[in-house]
């Protein structure tokens, strides 16, 4: 079929690869504008549009989708069959939708469990072992139509933001071929969702990666891979400066310490530290101190004290 991609991020990129080492023809990539970025703020495109740059396939970059005539009129020069949508981050009108039979999404989450615009994020953040990857028929609402397909994931306990992105775009991208496959032999069937038993994720900030030292160790180490390898999950040194986790372990500390207080370090070694949280403790493995780069927790300490009692997290300037 003849297809076009909507995309914006990474895991859009993966979509599009598997589509395009397909027998379909990706006729045209639609991406969000670019955007300014970095200290300087100069404009930068998207990772989608970065991604396709070689393939010369004509990339659109509409600043709207709702009263944009000329944008459809481009968009339908290039004759497309279906649209295949991953990560795209905007809502798409009725009338660009009404362009195809099918507009498809692909969408890793257990549709209608966690509807929105982050998904993987909020899995790893709830510490969620299952979920799925679906693909719907799109409507102007946000991720409610009826799912084509279906395909358990397991979120692997190791596994980061990244890494569980890229694995579930593998899984989307296979699905997002086959879709394809059912739909131009006839064969494709749609479910509707549950709508009673939908739930959302949102739209993050940097606000929301403060670490809670309360939570449990395992909800500790959940929260630090969920913003790894982008933001970085936060906290305070005892001196006030910012301070960032990149990777934890669930484990207890030497024996002979106390037992754990939220944010208070229990045991220091010359490679790491353990902190209490509201149920077990996490020994800390990699770190980023503030204006420095990641690095292992040995190197840290290395060079900065810390000691048994220290609390974690009481001011960290946020």
């Amino acid at each position: 079929m003849r297809v076009a991609f909507f995309g914006s991020t990474p895991f859009s990129c993966l979509i599009f690869k598997a589509l395009w080492e397909s027998h379909h023809e990706v006729v045209a990539v639609v991406t969000q504008p670019d955007q300014p970025a970095g200290r300087s703020m100069a404009l930068c495109p998207t990772a989608m549009c970065q991604h396709v740059e070689s393939a010369g396939v004509p990339v659109l970059k509409p600043a709207k989708l709702r009263s944009n005539p000329a944008f459809r009129a481009e968009l339908m020069e290039h004759q497309p069959e279906a649209f295949m949508v991953a990560s795209y981050g905007r809502i798409i009108s009725k009338k660009v939708l009404d362009l195809t039979e099918f507009p498809l999404n692909v969408h890793p989450s257990s549709l209608p469990h966690l509807r929105g615009a982050s998904p993987v994020r909020t899995s790893l953040l709830q510490g969620l072992r299952e979920t799925e990857c679906c693909i719907m028929r799109m409507t102007p609402r946000l991720d409610d139509g009826d799912v084509m397909l279906r395909e358990p994931f397991t979120i692997e306990s190791d596994w980061n933001f990244a890494e569980t992105i890229t694995h579930l775009g593998e899984v989307g991208g296979e699905l997002a071929v086959k879709a394809l496959d059912q739909a131009a032999d006839g064969s494709a069937t749609f479910t509707p969702q549950d709508h009673q038993s939908a739930t959302h994720s949102t739209m993050y900030t940097r606000d929301d990666t403060v670490i809670d030292w309360s939570r449990t160790a395992t909800g500790v180490k959940d929260f630090v891979r969920a913003w790894d390898p982008d933001w970085g999950a936060l906290t305070g040194l005892p001196c006030q400066k910012r301070f960032k986790l990149w990777r934890v372990a669930v484990q207890d500390p030497p024996q002979g310490t106390p037992p754990p207080k939220p944010g208070v370090i229990a045991a220091v070694t010359r490679k790491a530290f353990w902190v209490g949280c509201g149920e077990g403790y996490v020994r800390v493995l990699e770190v980023q101190p503030e204006s420095k780069p990641r690095m292992p927790a040995g190197s840290f300490l290395a060079g900065n004290k810390l000691e048994v009692g220290d609390q974690l997290g009481t001011d960290c300037g946020m």
